[in-house]
């Protein structure tokens, strides 16, 4: 009796059942991937909420959002550093804090002010809780104006200083415009200050702290990295004011912090406000389909949508507006 084989045909037949199935499962294993990604997102900004809390246990108040510093050389912004740095004890990274001098190093990864007297700690260090796994981005990557020469880790989560204009209409939360946009201390994580659970009259449960700024806007026609990490994640504010009291025109600007100014994942840059790393109303966003997620005070976090009402998402920036939230 002869063995019949597989005709041509057939394998053709099963090669393009395969196919078929692999083109139909393909969609399905990277749904499930991003959708890990998401949940691990989600889960370090959480880590991130129960650091500050615990800061706050400790301190009696939450971290300052950014302060002012000056190395002999003159660079105030190396000198100084943000929120980031204040909570590394607080996220299991207790050695390294240990190791960072706040009064006379540098916290720069710029060439000419880099990292100094002690805070060499810092070059190239990799801190899991601050990369969003769903990122395309390089965490020690040195995008246009961003001077990050010597490796400092770019950080996926950024600082809410407040919202402008200011939900409630006062003048006196909101500087004039800067040289780099407009600053706000309307919200808890705002430069040179330092605000307790107290100073959240909206409630926690309506306040965003922290959220995620890992995506790209468009500048030139290009696809580019705008994060609020000019010289790297770790420095602070180049001026030792709190904020309302700047002038106009004032050469402001700041690290690991944005006053909320434009919608969630906006695409396209709005010069001179969002279109340099260190200025003052970078734009929240994230590679996630649909929007990003942001830490509430009461240390819950939640996805927000790129169609979330804007004025919703001015109200949850500021911890005292006064104003009620609808439904995000």
């Amino acid at each position: 009796m002869k063995k019949r084989g597989f005709t041509l045909i057939e394998l053709l037949v099963v090669i393009a059942i395969i196919a078929v199935l692999i083109a139909l499962l393909l969609p399905a294993v990277q749904q499930a991937r991003e959708a890990a990604r998401r949940t691990q997102c989600k889960s370090q900004l959480k880590q991130i909420g129960l650091a500050l809390a615990n800061y706050h246990d400790t301190h009696n108040k939450f971290p300052p959002g950014a302060i002012y510093g000056m190395l002999p050389s003159g660079c105030p912004l190396c000198a100084g550093t943000n929120w980031r740095a204040f909570i590394l004890p607080y996220i299991d990274q207790a050695p390294v804090y240990n190791k960072l001098n706040f009064i006379g190093g540098s916290f720069s990864a710029f060439a000419p002010y880099p990292f100094s007297n002690g805070n060499q700690v810092l070059q190239r260090l990799l801190i899991p809780v601050y990369k969003c796994p769903t990122s395309t981005w390089d965490p020690f990557s040195n995008p246009p104006n961003c001077t990050n020469d010597v490796g400092g880790q770019m950080v996926d989560y950024v600082g809410i200083a407040g919202a402008y204009p200011d939900p409630a209409s006062r003048a006196s939360v909101c500087s004039p415009q800067a040289s780099h946009g407009f600053f706000c201390n309307n919200g808890t994580l705002s430069s040179a200050q330092a605000f307790n659970i107290r100073d959240m009259t909206d409630g926690s449960s309506n306040v965003m702290m922290v959220a995620e700024q890992s995506g790209a806007v468009t500048v030139g026609g290009v696809k580019t990295d705008v994060r609020s990490n000019y010289t790297g994640g770790w420095p602070g504010s180049s001026l030792p004011d709190a904020v309302p009291a700047l002038t106009a025109g004032s050469n402001m600007f700041y690290n690991g912090l944005t006053t909320v100014k434009y919608a969630i994942n906006t695409q396209t840059v709005v010069a001179p406000f969002s279109d340099v790393p260190y200025g003052g109303n970078t734009i929240l966003n994230s590679f996630h389909v649909g929007g990003i997620h942001a830490l509430l005070g009461d240390g819950s976090v939640r996805f927000l949508s790129d169609n979330i009402n804007f004025p919703n998402l001015l109200n949850l920036a500021s911890k005292d507006d006064g104003q009620v939230l609808s439904e995000l």
